[in-house]
Parts: structure tokens; C-alpha cells; sequence
């Protein structure tokens, strides 16, 4: 009965939406360990994601979600004079949980955890490919599991539309073996759209 009810009281409450998201990622530690990762270059991610708040007043809400993420580093390596292309890459779902305070009907800040679970992890290389060999290879004791903290800000329009960036950075070593330093440094730009909004 009681879980009846505050599912029906959750139903009610809590605004339903879709997003899509850009994000650019950068490796941060040991400066060998990330020159070897990505050359010290910063990823490009795309994610498309379901989102759910939950109101408690006026000011103050509960958000998450579950995006679908897809995040690429791509750099070159000089070998004896010739240019090789490399690629590494990632697919991940994605699990904020954000506090989130308005300050304005419109304007809000959140923070919170975020959380990322790892489908895939890949690297391409063009100088493997050319020599016969097979030129994806599963990276070896990539973490499955990273979380951190995170921190952003946006707008909401009040037919719903919502505009918001947000920086987060991995606590745990992005390697579970190996003594490899390094752990990722998120930033991305969300456009959100809530059905039926509610303020």
C-alpha cells in the first residue's frame, strides 16, 4: 500500500525528459602515463540520454538520469618519419544523481556524483592495419566503474527547453592494474528538453 502510494506521489511529481549532450574529456596524473594514453590530446563525446527530476519545493529538486555515451581520443604518433593514426575508444552509460537548487524560476545550479559503467573499450591503429595486423584491440584492465563528483549550472526556458554545462572528474585510476596515474576531467554541454514541465 505504502509503495502504491509514493510511486503514484512520484508520478505526479516528477518532471520526464530526453537530452543530448556534447562532452570533451581530458586524461590528468602522471604526465608519461597520459602522454602514452592520448598523446595529451582531450576526447570528443557525444551521449543521448533519459532524464527524470523530482521536485521537493520550489527551489529545490532531485535529478538523474541514463545516457548512452560515445567517446573518442584520437591522436597522431611520428614513427621514423611517418604519421600513424590511433584512436581510442569508449561506449559508457552514464548515471548522474544531482541535487539541484533554483535561484530563479529559471536559473539553477546542481551538484552531485556521477557515475559511468563501461560497455567497451577499444584502440585503433592505423600503423597495425597497414602492417596485416588486426587494428582493434580491447584495452587491457580498463576500469568498468568510475565515479567523482560533479558540479554545473543552467537555464531552463519555461516551456521546458534547457540549456546547462557541467564539469565532473573521476576519483578512481582509469587503469585497475599497473601503477598507472591517471583519471579523467569532464566537461560537457547538455540541451534538455522536459516534458510537461513543471516549476
Amino acid at each position: 500500500m505504502f509503495a502504491l502510494f509514493a510511486s503514484s506521489a512520484f508520478a505526479q511529481n516528477a518532471n520526464f525528459g530526453v537530452n543530448i549532450s556534447y562532452q570533451s574529456e581530458g586524461m590528468v596524473g602522471d604526465k608519461d602515463a597520459v602522454k602514452f594514453f592520448s598523446d595529451e590530446q582531450v576526447s570528443s563525446a557525444f551521449a543521448l540520454g533519459l532524464n527524470v527530476r523530482v521536485p521537493f519545493n520550489q527551489m529545490i529538486s532531485l535529478r538523474s538520469g541514463l545516457d548512452f555515451q560515445i567517446n573518442a581520443y584520437s591522436y597522431t604518433y611520428d614513427d621514423y618519419g611517418k604519421d600513424y593514426d590511433y584512436m581510442n575508444l569508449f561506449l559508457n552509460l552514464q548515471l548522474p544523481v544531482l541535487a539541484r537548487i533554483n535561484f530563479t524560476p529559471g536559473f539553477f545550479a546542481e551538484a552531485g556524483l556521477d557515475m559511468q559503467f563501461n560497455l567497451l573499450a577499444q584502440n585503433y591503429s592505423e600503423e597495425a592495419d597497414e602492417e596485416g595486423f588486426d587494428a582493434w584491440e580491447k584495452i587491457e584492465n580498463w576500469r568498468v566503474f568510475q565515479l567523482g563528483p560533479t558540479v554545473g549550472a543552467g537555464y531552463t526556458l519555461w516551456f521546458g527547453l534547457e540549456f546547462s554545462g557541467r564539469f565532473s572528474y573521476g576519483v578512481l585510476d582509469s587503469f585497475t592494474k599497473g601503477d598507472i596515474d591517471m583519471s579523467p576531467l569532464r566537461f560537457q554541454i547538455d540541451i534538455a528538453y522536459w516534458f510537461g514541465y513543471k516549476k
